[in-house]
């Protein structure tokens, strides 16, 4: 299987990650009851795409070494950032760059080691 295609697929696998915390953040701001939670469609709807992820990990380890598809999935952060700022208005500040290049530079790191 392509290179190309193996790290784009640890890529769309963090998206998902981000995503479905996106959904247990709405599931939280919710939270009244271990009921409501059960209820919650948020909930569910981050589980389902965090499942997609998590399945996608466990194939990507058949063919990438297992410490780089986890250490790849520090980019997870990376669109957590992105999707609060869009999504819940958070603010990127400098300290929050300096991290994300940090992560981008390892990221680099363990993909070309």
């Amino acid at each position: 299987m392509s290179p190309i295609l193996l790290y784009g697929l640890v890529v769309a696998g963090d998206f998902l990650g981000a995503l479905a915390s996106y959904f247990f953040k709405g599931a939280a701001a919710g939270f009244g009851s271990i009921m409501g939670l059960i209820k919650s469609k948020s909930v569910w709807i981050g589980g389902v795409i965090y499942l997609v992820a998590f399945a996608n990990n466990v194939f990507l380890m058949k063919f990438l070494d297992y410490s780089v598809v986890y250490a790849l999935a520090s980019i997870t952060y990376i669109f957590t950032m992105i999707l609060a700022n869009r999504l819940l208005h958070e603010k990127i500040t400098k300290r929050k760059m300096a991290g994300v290049a940090a992560i981008i530079l390892g990221a680099v790191l363990l993909a070309n080691g």
